[in-house]
């Protein structure tokens, strides 16, 4: 009975697992550099409230940031109900671009839901920044 009852909260944990979920910023603009070398790539970005902040290397400008921001706040996020014995749920969404020139930035963030790679600045498992700042420095994200 032991085994039984083990077995089965082993398979509960792992089913209905803890996952985490982060808003993320694009991993590159709309600038391109090159055709050869693509677009220019996150460099870093900063974290504050319910705004981040992701800086791209200015392909017009070099030596400058392209700093595109987003927010929940300017975004509906909306209230769902599966069914009638189900729990509400949020439906998370991308966050909208609030500040930034719209010819480079992304409209929107995304959403990552695992909050692996180090391009997720909010997490909404814990309603915060990740930290206050991230450096990238990958490919196509230096000055140029």
């Amino acid at each position: 009975m032991i085994h039984f009852v083990l077995a089965v909260s082993v398979f509960l944990a792992f089913s209905t697992g803890v996952s985490a979920t982060c808003e993320v910023c694009p991993n590159c603009d709309h600038e391109q550099i090159s055709v050869l070398q693509g677009d220019a790539c996150l460099n870093f970005w900063t974290c504050s409230g319910d705004t981040i902040t992701c800086s791209y290397p200015s392909v017009a400008d070099p030596g400058t940031w392209n700093n595109c921001s987003y927010s929940e706040l300017a975004v509906s996020n909306s209230l769902a109900v599966v069914h009638a014995h189900s729990p509400i749920f949020r439906k998370w969404q991308d966050w909208a671009l609030i500040a930034g020139p719209s010819a480079i930035c992304y409209a929107s963030s995304g959403a990552d839901p695992k909050c692996e790679p180090p391009n997720n600045p909010y997490d909404f498992g814990t309603s915060a920044c990740t930290a206050s700042y991230g450096y990238i420095g990958g490919v196509n994200s230096g000055l140029l």
